[in-house]
């Protein structure tokens, strides 16, 4: 009985100094990132496309009709991995899209 008590509180000091523990951020140089970025990850070009479900957001200059009954407010091109994109690559905004709730949602298209 006693050997249980002293295994179980050297596993619960050893949880407490796991906890502690820390290491020193990782420092990348942009030729290392660039690296990690194009590791074997197909990307798309793309732009930034949210699918908003009320008109109320075409009082902006940016915003305009996609399809579908809903809008959307334009942002900036991307480059991104395919499977970041609406519906995984598939979405259109004119046509079938994925919208806001969908597990292949994102505000994110392919061109």
């Amino acid at each position: 009985m006693n050997a249980m008590i002293k295994i179980g509180l050297a596993a619960a000091m050893a949880s407490f100094v796991a906890v502690g523990a820390q290491a020193d951020p990782i420092a990348l140089s942009d030729a290392q990132m660039d690296a990690v970025a194009a590791a074997g990850v197909e990307t798309v070009d793309g732009f930034v496309c949210p699918v908003i479900t009320t008109e109320n957001v075409l009082h902006s200059p940016r915003a305009g009709a996609i399809g579908e009954g809903h809008y959307t407010i334009g942002g900036p091109d991307v480059s991104v991995p395919l499977h970041a994109t609406n519906g995984d690559g598939a979405g259109t905004p004119p046509g079938p899209h994925s919208q806001p709730g969908d597990t292949d949602y994102t505000a994110i298209w392919a061109r």
